[in-house]
């Protein structure tokens, strides 16, 4: 595909009014239970809520981003969610505003980016040659950081100026306008299933994954990593809007504030990441970003300022932003094609997976033990889980980047 960069740029743009109206809503109702609620049970179910159908739906995502048409894929995962979005809407319209709705609409739309997720990872390298996927990875990330800027402010502004039923409404419009341009103008190769008429065995294929991912030496080492990584993860990501409540205040504009700097750290992050590409051996990158995500998650313990406070989370967001983008390149790089769509399901799974575990353990005796110390203690744990790897001398030869040659890197990416 020798004009790649047209299909990948109108690709990322319909990606990016999707995720505009997601996160709004995202936002809209993580500030909606924190402050209507100030509960560690409610944040807990709704992680649960936002998690669990996630665990269910992601070893068929993977098989389906690998076997059929991963376009379809993310149209139908888009209206879905639009239109449940649209039905809470209207039942919150006429006065139905119980809290379960909101859990509701959090299992929903948890299906629909279980689906949408692993369909939009597999589509890129089908798309962009692979000597360029961290870079491209690296500007998804700084849209997606951008958007962490913007959106948590719009949110809280929105939700004190109108109705939470009116922000679900500009969510099924950003949807539906991220579905025209992607049927419009977007082309995504095919792959080599799609046009098959195999029959797809789920048990099997769902085992063929697993067994490729135990057996191939970088996504069995990262796999373990990430669980164990995002069970201390639950902890920061979730208690602190509850933290910044109890210990700063419960106005909505310092959830929003502090959600800005995330992204402005995210955003720093991914430019340096586009420009820099990380050291000569990657996962050397990876790791010692999250040593410094558990050393700032440290600093987030001990909250004796919020303007310090905050400042650390800006940190932590320009780490992760290093961070990720490199690890998804990776993947791209290294996964065999026929693979990359139940890959990327696992690595859903384990943070959909991880993450409700270790909030079932801290959303509780949040409400008991101070949040700060339980923030502490999970970036100290988040330190020695990050330093382990990096004395495994054979998973880091991993970390250096295959050479791709010209001609290779054309026909990676032809029809």
């Amino acid at each position: 595909m020798n004009n790649w960069k047209k299909y990948l740029s109108l690709f990322m743009i319909s990606q990016t009014v999707s995720l505009l109206g997601s996160m709004l809503v995202m936002y809209t109702i993580m500030w909606h239970i924190t402050l209507s609620t100030q509960s560690g049970i409610m944040m807990t179910i709704m992680v649960l809520c936002s998690f669990v159908p996630s665990i269910l739906i992601s070893p068929f995502a993977g098989v389906w981003a690998d076997k059929l048409n991963r376009k379809f894929l993310m149209i139908a995962a888009d209206l879905s969610i639009a239109f449940v979005t649209l039905l809470i809407a209207v039942l919150f319209i006429f006065g139905i505003r119980d809290i379960w709705i909101i859990f509701i609409i959090s299992i929903v739309r948890a299906f629909g980016q279980a689906v949408h997720q692993p369909a939009v990872a597999a589509s890129y390298p089908m798309i962009v040659p692979k000597d360029k996927l961290v870079k491209v990875q690296g500007i998804a990330q700084g849209i997606q950081s951008t958007s962490m800027i913007i959106l948590p402010l719009l949110a809280g502004l929105l939700l004190t100026l109108m109705p939470i039923e009116y922000i679900f409404l500009i969510d099924v419009i950003t949807a539906v306008i991220a579905v025209v341009i992607l049927v419009a103008w977007v082309k995504i190769p095919k792959h080599m299933h799609e046009d098959s008429n195999e029959k797809i065995n789920y048990l099997a294929d769902i085992k063929s994954g697993l067994k490729y991912a135990r057996t191939h030496p970088l996504i069995f080492s990262i796999l373990l990593f990430s669980f164990l990584f995002m069970i201390m993860v639950a902890a920061p990501s979730f208690l602190t809007y509850l933290q910044v409540a109890r210990v700063f205040g419960p106005e909505s504009w310092r959830l929003s504030l502090l959600e800005a700097i995330f992204g402005v750290g995210m955003l720093t992050g991914s430019i340096v990441v586009t420009f820099w590409g990380g050291f000569k051996n990657r996962l050397v990158t990876f790791f010692l970003a999250y040593i410094v995500i558990g050393l700032g998650t440290m600093g987030l313990g001990l909250p004796f300022d919020f303007y310090f406070y905050i400042g650390l989370w800006g940190v932590v967001g320009l780490f992760i932003s290093l961070s990720n983008p490199i690890l998804v390149g990776m993947i791209q790089e290294k996964v065999d094609p026929e693979y990359i769509g139940r890959v990327f399901s696992l690595f859903g799974l384990i943070s959909t997976i991880s993450l409700p575990l270790g909030m079932l353990f801290f959303g509780p005796i949040s409400d008991f033990v101070d949040i700060s110390l339980i923030i502490l203690l999970s970036g100290v744990c988040m330190v020695i889980i990050a330093l382990i790897p990096l004395f495994n001398k054979e998973l880091l030869k991993e970390g250096y980047q295959k050479v791709v040659s010209a001609e290779e890197s054309i026909e990676a990416v032809a029809e």
